[in-house]
């Protein structure tokens, strides 16, 4: 990491930030609060991404375990159809469901680089 890299990683993702949470506004979840939420999360893991030059993709995570690695993929399963399960219990309409998802992805991107972030750092 550079020592220019925070204050480009900062407005680039602030604008991030904001077209994720105005397309949300304007075409799933028509509420501010919601397309806030979203907008501060993709902003956050944006500026981790860029600042740090994380690769989106790769591995954040490994467990040499083999308990461990099955513990991680039913619990990542459970996240991973949590917002699908939930939008069907409430009945939520497809753009309500798809703008949950939109914001679960967003969060376990956050979580997952803000993490590696921190491990690089130290």
């Amino acid at each position: 990491m550079t020592d220019r890299a925070p204050e480009v990683a900062l407005p680039v993702a602030g604008l991030f930030g904001v077209v994720s949470g105005s397309v949300v506004y304007q075409f799933l979840l028509p509420d501010w609060f919601p397309a806030l939420a979203t907008a501060a999360t993709y902003a956050g893991a944006a500026y981790f991404y860029l600042a740090f030059d994380i690769p989106l993709l790769g591995m954040h995570i490994e467990f040499t375990d083999r308990a461990d690695r099955a513990g991680y993929a039913v619990g990542l399963f459970g996240v991973s159809v949590g917002p699908l399960a939930l939008g069907e219990y409430v009945g939520l309409s497809n753009s309500g469901v798809i703008g949950v998802v939109v914001w679960q992805v967003g969060l376990l991107a956050f979580l997952l680089l803000s993490a590696t972030a921190v491990h690089r750092r130290s």
